[in-house]
């Protein structure tokens, strides 16, 4: 009668010495952060204001193959507590994010083709680069 109380505990230990644990690979990200005065934009004569960054993390490989995820804080009260992610559409302007190896590029365009508001309050704009795995 005895043998018949262990045999549930003994196919619950067969059952779990067969799991494998798998261990993935974190690889951090890196996160630059560029404070941008309101005069730091400069307007290109298409009507797009802009601003540019170098990042000389972001060379050729990174460039082509990781996560490039930007988002912008808008000085309030003297600081930045929210973060919104880019692109999106801010106040009917757009803000667009274009990035090649060693350069990152903020455009803010108006809406319909029409000329966009210089921004008119200091911007924190934080850039993370998220490595890829490159595993097939």
């Amino acid at each position: 009668m005895k043998t018949w109380l262990y045999l549930p505990l003994l196919l619950l230990a067969v059952v779990f010495s067969s799991c494998t644990k798998n261990y993935n690979e974190v690889i951090p990200n890196k996160t630059i952060f560029y404070d941008v005065s309101t005069t730091t934009w400069k307007l290109d004569n298409q009507g797009v204001y802009y601003v540019q960054f170098d990042v000389p993390e972001l060379d050729q490989n990174s460039s082509q193959l990781d996560g490039v995820v930007v988002s912008v804080a808008r000085q309030q009260n003297g600081g930045y507590n929210l973060f919104e992610l880019l692109p999106e559409v801010f106040n009917n302007e757009y803000y667009n994010v274009i990035h090649q190896a060693g350069t990152l590029l903020v455009e803010l365009r108006g809406p319909n083709g029409t000329q966009a508001q210089k921004p008119t309050v200091n911007m924190r704009f934080k850039i993370v680069i998220i490595p890829a795995n490159n595993a097939s």
